[in-house]
């Protein structure tokens, strides 16, 4: 009998697998850690890729804004920050006049131990931190329209500041391909209507809104207009191994660095099933990316590409602070099934905060049956058609009983590993 680790909050989770006829373990490919990271940070921003050194586009300007990701990603910040503030200090900016903006998109802010964990204990003492607030027009400005007519609203101290930097990691993204690059402006700090266009069913119904797709993406093309009109003017994007240690650094022109390092993280992270499997255990990524239900659903969908028709998904998420937004907790309860949902959330004029996220459980319920193990989700939760398990293997050990020539497939760091 073979036991797996699987990705379930920070302390991980074992578990013995029967033995079946056909087995397939979907692992990232071996990408080496750096050695000492912040250094190639540092070496990176001196000499980037399609870009002036970030010292020397510092130089003369009187403010700059730094975009991080919130709470959910495990961006290493406190060891990409530093080099950042070091070459803005070098350029002559002054502390006061820099701003660390998390983007949050439509998520709540980070803040107390959440920040500290975010970006450390000095950074928040010594810099001006702002959470995003997608709702909140007085703090954001109206840039124009995309080629589609889509109304771009972005923050205001980013649109204002004299030096505009966005961080962040790359990853697959179940919506727009990978994250990344454009991604920390549209959704990370836009308005909400520009976020619900992002996010609306006529882009997330296109076959090519999904994990590894960019060409034609919906979602991705809104991503790259929106971040073209705010502006970025310098790039500073990291991949990570299974380990979430850093693998490389690409910094530099915001599409040039950010295609680069797509193509890095592509020679990671796509893996090819060699047939469809009945039932696919996944997880949630692991802490930070599984603290609750709404961020599960990314390792659900990225379990489809491998399960059958009919199959079962049944994945393993912390959930540690339980199911996520009041906005989202109310679509779950109001979930009756998947045909129905999409439809109303299709017709002409409707719209819920987080309904993208259900829009995708969805999906996903469409193809498969959806079962999760987790221990942080409160006791009496329940959604129509996902059944909550206590024991996986136990769940395994069944279904090969029921079905002796049972294909089984294991994706144990979740939605960081494209399954093709």
């Amino acid at each position: 009998m073979r036991v797996i680790r699987l990705d379930y909050d920070s302390k991980g989770l074992e578990v013995a697998l029967p033995d079946v006829p056909s087995l397939q373990i979907f692992l990232m490919k071996s990408a080496p850690a750096l050695i000492s990271p912040a250094e190639k940070v540092a070496k990176s921003l001196a000499r980037p890729l399609g870009a002036r050194p970030l010292t020397e586009l510092a130089a003369g300007k009187q403010t700059a804004c730094i975009v991080v990701s919130d709470k959910t990603r495990p961006v290493p910040n406190k060891l990409i920050l530093p080099p950042i503030l070091s070459s803005l200090k070098k350029a002559g900016l002054k502390k006061e006049n820099i701003t660390i903006l998390i983007g949050t998109g439509t998520h709540g802010p980070t803040e107390g131990k959440y920040l500290k964990e975010l970006l450390g204990e000095k950074i928040p003492r010594e810099y001006r931190i702002e959470n995003h607030d997608c709702r909140d027009k007085n703090k954001l400005k109206l840039l124009g329209k995309t080629s589609k007519g889509v109304p771009v609203w972005i923050n205001r101290t980013y649109s204002e500041a004299g030096l505009k930097i966005v961080t962040g990691f790359i990853e697959p993204h179940f919506m727009a391909g990978y994250s990344g690059g454009r991604k920390g402006v549209c959704p990370g700090i836009a308005g909400l209507d520009t976020i619900k266009v992002f996010h609306s069913p006529g882009l997330l119904e296109s076959s090519y809104a999904e994990g590894g797709k960019l060409g034609k993406n919906p979602c991705h093309l809104l991503a790259g207009e929106a971040s073209k009109l705010a502006g970025i003017d310098f790039l500073v994007n990291v991949t990570l191994n299974a380990k979430k240690q850093v693998t490389g650094v690409f910094s530099g022109h915001p599409v040039r660095a950010f295609q680069q390092g797509v193509a890095f993280c592509g020679r990671s992270v796509i893996v090819k099933a060699r047939e469809k499997f009945d039932i696919v255990l996944t997880s949630g990524g692991g802490a930070p990316l599984d603290r609750n239900f709404y961020q599960t659903i990314k390792g659900i969908v990225g379990a489809l590409p491998a399960v059958k028709k009919g199959g079962t998904i049944i994945v393993v998420s912390g959930c540690r602070d339980g199911l996520g937004s009041g906005d989202f907790k109310k679509l779950l309860a109001g979930f009756t099934n998947p045909a129905a949902y999409i439809s109303e959330i299709s017709a002409k004029g409707f719209f819920r905060l987080d309904q993208w996220q259900v829009e995708e459980l969805a999906k996903a319920m469409k193809k498969a049956k959806v079962k999760i193990f987790s221990e942080g989700l409160p006791c009496g939760f329940s959604v129509s058609g996902l059944e909550r398990i206590s024991n996986i293997e136990a769940e395994l050990k069944k279904a090969k009983e029921l079905n002796p020539r049972l294909k089984l497939g294991i994706i144990p760091n979740g939605p960081y590993v494209l399954v093709k």
